[in-house]
């Protein structure tokens, strides 16, 4: 009797280590789940305060020097950079080699960060046949905004 008594027992014991651990890995899975949706949420959120437009006209782009300008403005509610080294220009598919680009804040000369409504240029040497053209200017975050243009 005491023998199947203190088997019980340790069936018992064995059965709750068991239980919490298992209760212990769910609680360890549940909380990584939650904290990559805070994370998620928290990227989104900001991902959907970030917005850009390229507001040349489509028809008329200007050249100074060689350099076709573009404009983008800042029509988000917070700053992004806006420098070579986290700005891609793509025209036509093609990557624009950073050396190429240069960028200024109209609005906030010498800043390298483009504010809510500041205007930025970005100056790009390269050289295009007469015709129709795609630009597509991709920020650090990803978001892009493309402009079919003409040249010539």
């Amino acid at each position: 009797m005491a023998s199947s008594a203190v088997s019980e027992l340790v069936l018992f014991i064995a059965s709750l280590i068991i239980a919490s651990i298992v209760a212990g890995g769910l609680y360890m899975v549940t909380q990584d789940i939650s904290n990559g949706i805070n994370v998620r949420g928290r990227d989104f959120a900001y991902n959907l305060r970030v917005n850009f437009e390229i507001i040349n006209d489509p028809e008329n782009i200007p050249v100074s020097g060689g350099a076709y300008l573009f404009y983008v403005k800042n029509i988000g509610e917070v700053p992004f950079v806006f420098d070579n080294t986290s700005v891609v220009v793509f025209i036509d598919g093609n990557m624009i080699p950073p050396a190429n680009l240069t960028f200024t804040n109209l609005d906030n000369s010498g800043s390298n960060q483009l504010y809510p409504y500041d205007v930025g240029e970005i100056q790009v040497n390269t050289t295009l046949s007469s015709g129709y053209h795609k630009i597509t200017v991709v920020i650090q975050t990803g978001k892009r905004k493309s402009l079919i243009f003409k040249v010539g």
